[in-house]
């Protein structure tokens, strides 16, 4: 009947007769035949639960009859999901196999790379793990090769054995014999080791001996410091990462030369202040930076590929430190060790291309700065000496020699006097050290000449020296890059400073977000600076 119907049922029944006891019921009840102990004890549940239910209806205890059938509802419900999941264990069981060395009889296959034992008929017969199919062994195979080995096994051990008596019986009778002074060589060609295995156990060390307690003490010690500064130097690497998030770029190199102290070999430290070092233009100490991570790859790890990340980015970074300082050529040949370890790295394969073209326009500005190159030729020499011709032209057009009466207007006088005022004081290859006619020519000449453009942003000098290794000298790829070696300033350089100088002048002479104004009116170098910025900004936008 419905639980629901149950109490009406037993009203009815209990006027008409008396009910049977509950126990009687029980007894009576089917037992599970053929199950486990667990399978029996949860039926015993089963039947002692179902015996207090009815025991409430009966009662008059048991009054809320949805309530009732909602939780044996939930009961129901909970008894499938633990179904499920035991025959998704066991189907998992199954599927995943169990490790072992294919020495049972109750396995279907077993897979010679894994050492796992199926039980199943797996689907295109691979191993779940490996997915694999090729060293996959029936249990029959199995046992055919392990067959065969013990009997190889027997073969060595008889073999084994033979020498090992032969051994013993020449030792009896040397044995025998009296004492010689001469040594017996030929007892190596009769030694046989005891053991049947080539294994000889742990080593027996002296452990009474205080010395050996000393020295196994000293480093027990040793490995405990190194630890504690491993521990120490991944901290200091920590804090230079935040100060790096920061924009801390001077107090993140502290901390990252702080961790190193404890431990050189890390190349996490090594590149992270090497970035550091780029941000604050220390061009030289990155490349030194660069150079500890790949020379300790070349040497002890014998190439880049073990620690793939840590090279790529000391070649990229070595790279970009090489590219401010117009080392092409060195730049592109570390770009290109990088792409070989991550070929598809979109940043590194856009950085190669705009280092390449560069290579090609430094080896132009070269052949114009010696004069090397073919007349004719588009920013060849001659061309180069039109060029200045026509610049010459232009400057004695422009600029008229004896003397000779001028009107100018009076903001062209302002104008002169501020160049005037700004020349005393500029800097060697400032824009504010030239005149207005010699801006003109300028302007012209790079409008109107390819080569004159190249020469513009060339730096001359600084030049590479490569030292000649000698015969049995270990060549790698670590880079020697002395100070005295950098290029000398190019034109468009002094363009740059004058540009940063602007900027930092406006930004002076205006209010920040607190409404403060670093350089007031009243300031002697403040007539200066708003002289400089008005003067210095148009020549530098065109230029």
């Amino acid at each position: 009947l419905p639980i629901s119907d149950f109490s009406a049922f037993a009203c009815t029944r209990r006027g008409q007769q008396a009910m049977a006891p509950v126990e009687d019921l029980v007894a009576q009840a089917p037992r599970p035949t053929g199950g486990s102990s667990k399978d029996v004890e949860e039926w015993a549940n089963e039947v002692d639960e179902v015996t207090s239910q009815i025991r409430g209806i009966i009662d008059g205890t048991i009054t809320d009859f949805d309530a009732f059938d909602h939780k044996l509802a939930l009961k129901e419900r909970a008894k499938r999901i633990r179904e499920e999941e035991a025959q998704a264990r066991k189907e998992r069981f199954f599927r995943n196999g169990v490790e072992g060395k294919g020495e049972g009889q109750k396995y279907k296959w077993w897979c010679k790379r894994c050492f796992v034992e199926y039980f199943i008929d797996l689907p295109e017969n691979k191993c779940t793990r490996c997915q694999q199919s090729d060293l996959m062994m029936t249990q029959q195979e199995r046992r055919d090769e392990l067959m065969g080995k013990l009997e190889v096994f027997k073969e060595d051990k008889a073999r084994h054995q033979w020498r090992k008596d032969k051994w013993s019986r020449w030792k009896k009778s040397q044995a025998l014999l009296g004492r010689s002074r001469n040594i017996n060589y030929k007892a190596w060609e009769y030694w046989e080791p005891d053991t049947d295995s080539e294994d000889e156990g742990e080593p027996i060390v002296p452990r009474d001996n205080p010395e050996f307690q000393a020295m196994e003490a000293d480093l027990k010690q040793r490995k405990h410091k190194q630890s504690e500064k491993a521990k120490t130097a991944e901290k200091c690497r920590e804090r230079g990462n935040q100060c790096m998030k920061e924009g801390d770029y001077v107090g993140a190199i502290e901390h990252y030369d702080e961790g190193l102290e404890y431990r050189r070999d890390s190349k996490a430290l090594w590149t992270n202040k090497a970035l550091a070092e780029i941000k604050v233009f220390r061009w030289h100490d990155a490349i030194t930076s660069c150079n500890k991570v790949i020379e300790y790859s070349e040497i002890f790890e014998e190439g880049f590929t073990k620690s793939a990340d840590s090279c790529f980015k000391a070649f990229i970074r070595r790279a970009m430190a090489l590219r401010a300082l117009h080392k092409w050529e060195e730049a592109l040949n570390d770009i290109e060790d990088a792409l070989k370890l991550f070929p598809r790295d979109r940043e590194a394969r856009d950085l190669r291309d705009k280092t390449a073209a560069a290579v090609e326009e430094a080896r132009q500005a070269k052949a114009l700065q010696e004069g090397n190159t073919a007349p004719g030729v588009p920013g060849s020499d001659a061309a180069a000496k039109e060029d200045s011709g026509e610049k010459a032209k232009v400057i004695a057009e422009e600029v008229p020699t004896g003397p000779v009466r001028v009107e100018i207007e009076e903001s062209d006088e302002e104008e002169e006097e501020v160049s005037k005022l700004l020349a005393s004081s500029a800097q060697p290859g400032s824009v504010a050290s030239l005149s207005k006619q010699e801006h003109a020519a300028l302007l012209k000449a790079l409008k109107g000449s390819e080569a004159e453009r190249v020469l513009f942003c060339a730096r001359k000098g600084g030049d590479t020296v490569v030292d000649q290794p000698k015969e049995d000298q270990w060549v790698g790829r670590k880079v020697n890059l002395k100070v005295e070696e950098v290029a000398e300033p190019s034109r468009l350089d002094g363009v740059l400073r004058d540009v940063e100088r602007c900027c930092v002048l406006w930004k002076k002479r205006k209010p920040d977000a607190s409404g403060r104004i670093s350089l007031q009116d009243d300031e002697p170098e403040a007539k200066e600076a708003d002289a400089y910025v008005s003067l210095m900004t148009p020549r530098l936008l065109t230029i």
